[in-house]
């Protein structure tokens, strides 16, 4: 779709719809909103591909057991999720790229050739939701810093899903992760696309996806985080200084944004609490290079 559309005039009432309701239901339009479909005959494209996708996995299912076209039946939401996994890697066995929209996953998965990467762990968690949704499961999602993954609960039974690994069903995962429900994929989609347009220069357009994500996921340390750089970029010292705190509050090992703050601290004049800042960076993390380079340059203080 055309990356220079206006940002956010279509997408409000989706979005809007899943902050006061976030049901799986609405993910999956979501998904595809935010991949810059506006009109109801481009969102419908993308579902017909989204059940070609559906399709050929139930298919691939069929030869093992039987599969109904509607909900699973509870006891068999291991074997089917197991499915899912496997003819989604099976497909497509160099999956893991650079793509985060759902649009360009299902494309890349709908691909004839059968190498070509499909998306990294947002799309891939992207896709397998909405098909397993469409099927019945209980998913949420994990995340921890910039990575997520699935969790897929039947009864008192939890099993992870580590979508950018062969090997990634029913990991083992750190206690950095943290739940949260499934339709705040849209938030970690519109970081991701924040972070884009920033690279391409369009820092208002970035800004606002920043804004977006924040309010879809209100605990999203990476997205106030990097709201923060948005605001400093601006000259909004104080803004940037509120986002960083909120991202540090949420996170309290996040030294990216420690190091942030110090440096809009460091330009406000703040030498202190700035110095404060880049110490705390180290004590998480002592190799975390851009405080101690910070610190060694201004020569504010010893290094811990």
């Amino acid at each position: 779709m055309d990356r220079d559309r206006p940002v956010s005039d279509h997408e409000g009432p989706v979005l809007e719809a899943l902050i006061r309701n976030p049901a799986p239901a609405l993910l999956e339009r979501a998904l595809l909103v935010l991949a810059g479909l506006a009109s109801e005959q481009e969102i419908q494209s993308y579902q017909h591909k989204i059940d070609r996708v559906h399709r050929y996995f139930l298919d691939k299912c069929k030869r093992h057991q039987p599969v109904a076209a509607g909900r699973i039946p509870l006891y068999r939401h291991h074997s089917i999720a197991l499915c899912l996994f496997e003819c989604l890697w099976n497909s497509k066995p160099r999956r893991f790229g650079d793509r985060y929209q759902l649009t360009e996953v299902i494309d890349a998965q709908l691909d004839p050739e059968l190498c070509r990467p499909v998306g990294n762990c947002i799309g891939l968690t992207a896709l397998y939701s909405v098909l397993g949704l469409r099927i019945g499961l209980d998913l949420s999602v994990l995340a921890a810093s910039s990575h997520v993954l699935n969790r897929l609960r039947i009864g008192d039974r939890i099993i992870d899903l580590e979508h950018t690994d062969p090997d990634g069903f029913d990991c083992r995962v750190g206690a950095e992760f943290v739940e949260f429900p499934v339709s705040l994929l849209s938030a970690h989609v519109l970081n991701s696309r924040g972070l884009s347009r920033e690279k391409e220069g369009r820092f208002a357009a970035a800004g606002a996806d920043f804004c977006k994500a924040i309010l879809i996921h209100p605990a999203y340390a990476n997205a106030f985080n990097n709201r923060g750089n948005a605001r400093g970029r601006e000259g909004d010292l104080a803004g940037a200084i509120a986002d960083y705190t909120e991202a540090i509050r949420l996170d309290s090992s996040f030294c990216e944004a420690y190091c942030n703050r110090g440096m809009a601290r460091l330009r406000s004049g703040r030498f202190r609490e700035a110095q404060a800042d880049f110490n705390a960076a180290l004590a998480i993390n002592p190799d975390y290079g851009d405080a101690r380079v910070v610190l060694e340059y201004y020569g504010e203080g010893v290094l811990t």
